[in-house]
């Protein structure tokens, strides 16, 4: 669990330095630019780790496999560590995520537009923002190293088999309106 925590502090640190840098390219500042950024990357951080609930959620949608049942034994006996361990030791047989999928990832679009343009909460918008940095990063990867298991992850939903052209275009899409939800950002 451990190696998860800090591989993904990186990644969120990652996506706050960029915003920072675009922030004061535009000319960011003021007596509460700092307070509303560091809110921001503690929302990035938050957001990028709030995934892995999506490893639990797994668990119960799908009681009768092995890793669920294990998973589930070491809750009962509250040794909550080892279900955590044992849960992000075998992430690469869940396939199935909720939150990592194309349904999510158009229902996301949404709820990035609402939470820049209507929320004045830095952290909340932070949240949202690296919800979906973690997603795209996800996805990329398995876009460039295995586009059979980008179906079985990404377009599980879908009840057919996805093309690369098609991968490429969803995946740039959903990008490019991320990357233009982060130019909006105004810290």
């Amino acid at each position: 669990m451990k190696r998860y925590l800090w591989k993904h502090l990186w990644l969120g640190l990652g996506y706050g330095a960029i915003i920072l840098g675009l922030s004061l390219l535009k000319g960011g500042g003021g007596s509460f630019f700092w307070q509303r950024f560091c809110l921001f990357e503690l929302g990035v951080i938050v957001g990028v780790w709030l995934l892995f609930l999506d490893r639990l959620v797994y668990v119960y949608m799908y009681p009768h496999e092995q890793l669920s049942q294990q998973v589930r034994y070491w809750w009962q006996k509250k040794r909550y560590k080892q279900a955590l361990d044992l849960v992000d030791a075998r992430r690469t047989e869940q396939q199935r995520l909720v939150f990592r999928s194309a349904l999510f990832m158009g229902i996301w679009v949404i709820l990035g537009l609402f939470s820049i343009t209507s929320t004045s909460s830095w952290f909340g918008k932070g949240v949202v923002m690296g919800l979906m940095w973690h997603i795209l990063v996800d996805a990329w990867r398995w876009q460039r190293r295995d586009k059979e298991q980008l179906n079985k992850r990404l377009f599980w939903q879908i009840k057919r088999v996805v093309s690369q052209e098609e991968q490429l275009v969803f995946l740039g899409g959903i990008s490019l309106v991320f990357g233009l939800l982060s130019l909006w950002l105004e810290i």
